[in-house]
């Protein structure tokens, strides 16, 4: 299912949309997509930001520790 979503464009830019024949709703969705694309990669770099924060507190032997105690039981 879609929806519709209205751009409101001065006359300059509509008749330069119809001068050059921009397809609108091709040229409207891919920018949408990209620009989504862009908030989803800064969403991710957001979380690898606090994951690190959190890890840099993680003392490494102490996970060494755990990892040689779990091999060693099976």
């Amino acid at each position: 299912m879609s929806d519709v979503v209205t751009v409101r464009i001065d006359e300059e830019t509509k008749r330069k949309i119809k001068r050059y024949g921009i397809p609108v709703s091709h040229v409207a969705r891919a920018a949408i997509l990209r620009e989504i694309e862009r908030k989803e990669h800064e969403e991710a770099l957001q979380a690898l930001k606090r994951m690190k924060e959190i890890l840099r507190k993680v003392e490494i032997k102490r996970v060494v520790g755990h990892i040689r105690e779990d091999r060693t039981s099976r």
